[in-house]
């Protein structure tokens, strides 16, 4: 390739770097949490200033020694502004695009004096060499690509949850690989280069582009088919309950309407026994109140999700002897969708009926709701088994289970399970309740468990 074909690629290569700079940043902050509704439509206009900037510094200082400090100032400040203003106002968030950045134009410098190192060091002199100069800006690219990946898996942590250990580990493995393999193609290329130019190497570059990229995707949905089977469990979880409720209110209706049909003889009945003895007749009376009591649901409150759980789970407690209290104040749930009301409230119950299951001496569940400063408090207290009388042959594991109430483990430990349990944990009902800006504590206190949660109304979420 001559001088004049190595320089017009070098042209190229500089805009493709601004182009790959901005795509890589509209992509993380697109792809990381967003709290900011209402300015999406300025988000293009703004990557299209980013990008107008960045070449424009690009192009016109590339002999200025402080293009390096010019270019980190320029992208440090739009990451930051464009990300706080029209993707996520939180001062973490700003850290984060700011350490983003950063990590851009190191990365940049680091392959520069990499490439230029070798150069210098097969030669023995600093020797500026379009070829060189537009294998630097190939791998830099490449390495921007990797870095803003490797940034939105990071932080979306949390959206793979489902993906642990080894697995997850292994997502890092083909970019390393990758590096490792342009390296060795810069090494042992140079003769290559000399006689045919850099086009095949370029391409074997694009290829190993393409193929990360296409790994993250297969890991991303791979992810998210995970989060989706769990999804269909809750919702198969849900329909089961709703059905069951349903059915329970069909079977009540039916027997109200006989009820009612009979409620003449019943009437007749109290009045002879009023006359007659009036002990049996009080007695006859209590039993009509808990023949009536059983015909229908209990609303603890308006939202219907929540009291299909309430009641569902206050019969089982019923069944398996555990007292259970239920005092709800005037709550306001709209705007949380009922596959998080079940997350929350159906596995946080079911936990509390399997802890008060293993309880010993008094088995009991208490669930106090109410309405503080615009935010929806509720504490769900119960019996476990305290940990000073565990066995001794328990393992860590079951210790772990009084610390920090894993059901999960235990379940699986004893062989043990609640026909409708998921046992998801504490942590996934932490993190829907976070969606909602709400949070969670927990405390273990002796023979008793308390979880105390708070979710923001409408208007604060």
């Amino acid at each position: 390739m001559s001088w004049a074909e190595a320089s017009m690629w070098n042209g190229i290569l500089v805009v493709m770097e601004t182009i790959v700079l901005t795509l890589c940043t509209w992509f993380f902050q697109n792809h990381t949490e967003q709290n900011v509704d209402g300015k999406r439509k300025y988000r293009l206009s703004a990557a299209f200033l980013y990008w107008a900037g960045l070449t424009g510094i690009e192009l016109s200082m590339q002999n200025n020694r402080y293009l390096i400090v010019i270019l980190l100032v320029y992208m440090v400040f739009m990451t930051a502004a464009t990300g706080r203003w029209l993707y996520n106002h939180s001062s973490m968030y700003g850290f984060y695009y700011f350490l983003f950045a950063l990590t851009l134009v190191v990365a940049q410098i680091f392959v520069f004096y990499i490439v230029f190192a070798y150069i210098s060091s097969k030669w023995g002199i600093w020797v500026f060499d379009y070829a060189s100069a537009n294998m630097a800006l190939i791998i830099k690219q490449f390495t921007e690509i990797l870095l803003t990946g490797v940034w939105v898996v990071l932080l979306n942590r949390r959206k793979y949850e489902n993906v642990k250990g080894i697995r997850f580990a292994g997502l890092f493995l083909p970019p390393a690989v990758s590096v490792f393999i342009i390296f060795s193609l810069i090494y042992i290329g140079d003769v290559f280069m000399q006689l045919s130019g850099p086009a095949l190497i370029i391409l074997d570059i694009l290829f190993l582009v393409l193929m990360n990229l296409y790994i993250w995707y297969l890991f991303s949905y791979q992810s998210k088919n995970e989060k989706l089977k769990a999804e269909l469990e809750l919702w198969k979880k849900q329909s089961e309950m709703q059905y069951q409720y349903y059915e329970k209110v069909e079977q009540n209706y039916r027997s109200s309407r006989k009820m009612i049909h009979d409620i003449r003889n019943h009437l007749q009945a109290i009045e002879a026994l009023q006359e007659q003895d009036a002990a049996q007749g009080k007695e006859y009376v209590r039993n009509m109140h808990q023949m009536l009591d059983s015909l229908g649901s209990v609303n603890y409150t308006d939202n219907r999700m929540l009291n299909i759980i309430l009641n569902d789970k206050a019969e089982e407690a019923e069944k398996s002897e555990i007292e259970m209290v239920i005092r709800i104040g005037e709550i306001h749930l709209e705007h949380v969708r009922d596959m998080d009301i079940t997350t929350i409230f159906a596995n946080l119950l079911d936990n509390a009926l399997e802890a008060a299951e293993q309880a010993e001496g008094k088995r009991m569940i208490q669930v106090r709701a109410d309405t503080f400063h615009d935010f929806v408090a509720v504490k769900i207290r119960n019996s476990m088994k305290c940990a000073d009388t565990a066995t001794a042959g328990e393992t860590g594991e079951d210790a772990d289970y009084q610390e920090s109430w894993n059901v999960e483990a235990w379940n699986q430990k004893k062989g043990k399970g609640r026909k409708l349990h998921m046992g998801i944990g504490l942590e996934n009902v932490r993190h829907t309740l976070e969606k909602y800006g709400g949070g969670m504590m927990t405390e273990a206190a002796g023979d008793e468990f308390t979880v105390s949660i708070t979710i923001p109304g409408k208007g604060d979420a």
